[in-house]
């Protein structure tokens, strides 16, 4: 039976669309750190600080960079998902922080995803609407459930409490419920059982510019490339419809995959 060794090929772009400020923000953890790697796995985080807010660019910065440097922290020990859960807890302490010492209390937020691939399994954490997709055999799956109002109200809308249309229409059926930067952080969601990862799998965390801009037939077009090439793509694409009020975009790509 033949050797064969599995790679991590990352990928990243981001734009600024035509918003004041790029408030998106990306990372990865330390890849040539072989000792680190071994019990850690390799990190990609993307963050997105929420416009309607005070301080989104420096939130997204800060809850990223606090959550990889976090995460980099992990001892041999400590389990990747418990690793995930401590570092995102530090990075909304951060943002936390941050509002406190600006006199914005409960005014300063971003949305984090982060995602480890480690020993071909992945595991993910996010807070917000920034996403995960796994893309496999040209099929695009969302991991990552979205943090909103509306899907409160879908509950409430599934149980007769109110009409389909008034949850369909409500005004704040897009409100983040969830994000760094709130005192109480109740909603995380988390992978409980880490993901098995296949050769040619390809996994894409996003801000929301992106695939509020892009229709899925496109990302799995794209993303069937290299992964740096994958998230230039998907960037230029986006550009591409010239929407007049273009977010913030951020596309970041591990490609796995295997040498016989």
């Amino acid at each position: 039976m033949s050797e064969f060794v599995m790679h991590i090929i990352p990928g990243n772009c981001r734009h600024q669309g035509s918003r004041k400020e790029q408030q998106d923000d990306f990372g990865f953890s330390d890849m040539e750190n072989p000792d680190f790697v071994r019990h850690g796995g390799v990190l990609a985080v993307v963050a997105d600080g929420m416009g309607g807010l005070s301080l989104g660019k420096e939130a997204g910065y800060i809850g990223k960079t606090t959550m990889i440097l976090s995460y980099q922290e992990k001892s041999v020990d400590e389990s990747i998902s418990r690793a995930l859960r401590r570092s995102l807890l530090s990075a909304n302490e951060a943002v936390v922080s941050l509002a406190r010492k600006a006199g914005k209390k409960n005014q300063v937020g971003a949305t984090l995803a982060a995602a480890v691939i480690h020993q071909n399994r992945l595991y993910w954490i996010s807070v917000g609407d920034s996403r995960i997709y796994l893309c496999r055999n040209r099929v695009l799956i969302k991991l990552t459930q979205d943090h909103l109002y509306g899907r409160l109200l879908d509950v409430r809308a599934a149980s007769g409490e109110i009409a389909i249309k008034e949850a369909l229409f409500h005004p704040y059926r897009d409100a983040l419920t969830s994000g760094l930067g709130w005192e109480n952080l109740k909603e995380v969601n988390q992978n409980n059982t880490p993901l098995s990862l296949k050769n040619g799998d390809r996994i894409l965390l996003c801000s929301d510019g992106v695939y509020k801009t892009l229709v899925e037939n496109e990302i799995v077009q794209m993303l069937s490339g290299h992964p740096q090439q994958a998230a230039e793509a998907l960037i230029k694409t986006a550009l591409s419809k010239q929407l007049q009020n273009q977010d913030n975009m951020t596309a970041v790509i591990f490609g796995f995959e295997r040498d016989v």
